[in-house]
């Protein structure tokens, strides 16, 4: 798994472009994407959306970078320790555990938009209600 740096906003209020966030909201540009490498070996840029915890394991949501129509993936994430690196392999889970993960997501990106600029914001997210 390889890196790339890219500006995209980290605020998690429904950003799918590129940009340099100046909506008010106070989030900041986030300019990690992850490049993950699918079963025939072609790198698939990802957003990072969030990292949950989840019954003592931790779980990756990512967003497909170049996806017109994008879906929220989620992997559990295992660490690899390599002499002095360490590595991530994202796993694949099942569909239950997906029901329950994405609803906890839902919950804390609603908590973060609720909270993120008070009763007089005119953020392009608080549109989508």
């Amino acid at each position: 798994m390889s890196e790339e740096k890219k500006k995209t906003c980290d605020c998690e209020h429904g950003h799918e472009h590129e940009h340099d966030c100046d909506c008010g909201c106070g989030c900041e540009a986030d300019e990690d994407v992850v490049m993950l490498v699918d079963e025939d070996g072609t790198e698939i840029p990802f957003y990072h959306i969030a990292t949950l915890d989840h019954e003592g394991k931790e779980y990756a949501c990512l967003q497909q970078a170049d996806d017109e129509d994008p879906v929220v993936e989620i992997f559990e994430l295992e660490e690899i320790e390599e002499a002095d690196d360490v590595y991530y392999n994202f796993l694949p889970i099942d569909d239950e555990l997906y029901e329950i993960l994405y609803k906890k997501l839902e919950e804390e990106v609603a908590a973060m938009t609720d909270d993120c600029c008070g009763d007089e914001c005119e953020c392009h997210h608080h549109e989508e209600k």
